[in-house]
């Protein structure tokens, strides 16, 4: 379920399609995605999933699993 909904929010956000995304790629260098865009992507994921990361938090975060592996420390 989280991965599904994780997975739409990608692909709106994100504008790529779910057999475009690799999950283990970086978010900035491989996905090409710049920091305005990021920024409004972890808003966005903050925002369906009703959580906040803190700044250390996003500093961890380079791949889209290890965003779903904070999102389900911050859902435990």
């Amino acid at each position: 379920m989280l991965r599904e909904k994780f997975i739409k929010i990608v692909e709106d956000s994100l504008e790529l399609s779910a057999d475009q995304i690799d999950f283990d790629a970086d978010l900035v260098k491989d996905l090409d995605i710049d920091s305005i865009d990021l920024l409004d992507f972890i808003m966005t994921v903050e925002d369906e999933f009703n959580i906040e990361f803190e700044e250390d938090e996003l500093d961890d975060i380079k791949t889209l699993n290890q965003m779903i592996e904070k999102i389900e420390q911050k859902e435990e």
